[in-house]
Order: C-alpha cells, then sequence, then structure tokens
C-alpha cells in the first residue's frame, strides 16, 4: 500500500509542494479507508464462497440472497412500519436514558451528601441484568412501544450516569475554587466550569449507549411486540428464512453505523477546544 501511495506522488513531480501535500493527505484518508474496508469485503467473500460448500445455506444463507432479500422488503413496503416502531422507540428511549443520565450524574457529582445516600442504590440496581426487566416492562407499560422505550432508557441510563459522575467528580478542585473566588455563581459554574470538563465524559457515555439502546428495543420486542425489527427477525428465524435475519440484522446495523456517526460529528463540535494532550476519559 505505501509503495503504491509513492509511485502514485512520484508522478506529479512539477506541482507546487502543496498540491502535492494535498495529494498525499488524500491518498493517506483513502488507503486507510481502504484498510478499513479490506477485512469486511474479505468476510463477506469468504461467507459467498462458503455457503453451501462448508455450511448449509439454510443456516447462513449468502450475502447475495440478503441484498435480493433487503430488495423485496424495502421494494414491498413491507419493512417500513417495523422501520417506524423500532426508530420510534430507539430515539425516545437513548434521548429519556441520555436525559436521566447526565442529570443523574451531575447532580450526585457534585453533591457528596447525595452521593453517599444514593449511590450505593445505583450499584445494586446497575448489577441487575437488563434483560431480565423486559418482563416487568411489559407488565407496567403493556406490549406496545412504551415498554421497550423503558428497556432501552434503563440500559442507557446507566452508562451515561457513571460517565458524567465520573467526570464532574474528576474536575480540578483548584480550579472549582478559583472560579468562586472570581464571584461565579452555580449557574456559572455549571456552565462555564463543570460541564466542559466533563463534557469529555458525557460523549463518551453517549456513544457507548448507542449499541445498549438498540440491545434493549430489539430484546423488548423479543419478548412481545406486534411490529418492530426485533419482531420481524423472530419470525423470520421462527420460519427458517435466514437471509430475513440477516436482512433485519443489516438494517439494525445500519442504525447503529449512522447514529455512530452522528455522534462523531457532534463529539467533534463539542470538542473542538480539546487539544491531543488531553486525558481521555475511561470506558466504565
Amino acid at each position: 500500500m505505501n509503495e503504491i501511495v509513492e509511485r502514485a506522488l512520484d508522478r506529479p513531480a512539477g506541482k507546487p509542494a502543496p498540491e502535492r501535500a494535498a495529494l498525499r493527505a488524500r491518498l493517506a484518508v483513502w488507503g486507510q479507508r481502504l484498510l478499513v474496508l479490506a477485512p469486511g469485503i474479505a468476510l463477506i467473500a469468504f461467507w459467498q464462497w462458503a455457503s453451501g460448500r462448508i455450511i448449509k445455506e439454510l443456516y447462513v444463507s449468502k450475502p447475495t440472497a440478503v441484498v435480493e432479500r433487503l430488495y423485496e422488503l424495502f421494494a414491498s413496503g413491507e419493512i417500513y412500519p417495523h422501520l417506524w416502531i423500532t426508530g420510534q422507540e430507539l430515539v425516545f428511549g437513548y434521548l429519556i436514558g441520555v436525559g436521566a443520565g447526565i442529570v443523574g450524574g451531575y447532580a450526585l457529582g457534585r453533591s457528596p451528601r447525595l452521593s453517599a445516600i444514593f449511590e450505593p442504590y445505583v450499584m445494586a440496581f446497575y448489577g441487575i441484568p437488563k434483560i431480565a426487566l423486559a418482563p416487568l416492562f411489559i407488565i407496567w407499560f403493556g406490549i406496545g412501544m412504551w415498554s421497550k422505550v423503558a428497556l432501552a432508557a434503563i440500559m442507557v441510563f446507566f452508562l451515561v450516569f457513571y460517565n458524567v459522575y465520573s467526570g464532574v467528580k474528576s474536575v480540578d478542585r483548584e480550579l472549582v475554587n478559583l472560579a468562586k473566588v472570581m464571584g461565579a455563581n452555580e449557574r456559572q459554574l455549571t456552565t462555564h466550569v463543570y460541564l466542559p470538563a466533563a463534557s469529555p465524559y458525557v460523549v463518551l457515555g453517549m456513544r457507548m449507549a448507542i449499541p445498549y439502546s438498540v440491545i434493549g428495543v430489539i430484546v423488548g420486542e423479543f419478548t412481545s411486540s406486534m411490529q418492530g425489527l426485533g419482531l420481524f427477525i423472530h419470525e423470520a428465524s421462527a420460519t427458517y428464512d435466514p437471509a430475513g435475519v440477516f436482512a433485519g440484522i443489516t438494517i439494525l446495523l445500519a442504525f447503529v453505523i449512522t447514529a455512530n456517526f452522528l455522534a462523531g460529528r457532534l463529539e467533534r463540535r463539542l470538542l473542538r477546544w480539546r487539544t491531543p494532550m488531553g486525558a481521555a476519559p475511561t470506558d466504565i
């Protein structure tokens, strides 16, 4: 790969140095993208070859069959009601969980007294497998959309809560005291000291919570649902339709990739001030 890049750079020898530098940067970006795509392409090619040769096609289908199934689903409109329901559940569950996690993490991080009282309870609830709560939420909220929203929100909440809590607790006390000496009130401390200092932790928690919100929604739809991608995947599995199962999984992957892309854009926008030398938050 490096030799190809070097040969490509040697050709436009007559170009000015800035243009050569820009070309070098573009080639480096495309080279990195090819390196990222190469394992996925190799895996799909092996899957296509192995299906029917090493593993029965009944179990794993083929990438070409999955693409055909996706085309049928979107062309017929069969998948749109499922997408609409699952999309609503993901958005509402994620937003509720993120909002509650930020508020709760900030409140306990700022107040040692509240932290001493409520942290043991939060830890106790955090230790409960969230999947076990799915039947309980169905009893409380019914088999409609809101039981899945509740399950996704509770899974998102704990990830965001602990990242925000850690970020607020890690704020330099000398910086806080200096701001107080300069006359900052509580609102100014929140907006100009605590939240900017904790923002890397907040963004990390938000990005980590994306796949967990998907897990919460899909598990809820597996348990009991009238519509949704989880129900679609479950029915495809029950009718021995591996192409349908992989088609549903592919759509879920598209959800996660899109959400991660948007979260990455938000992170770059919110953390423009951060230098590469800054300490990175830890994965909880």
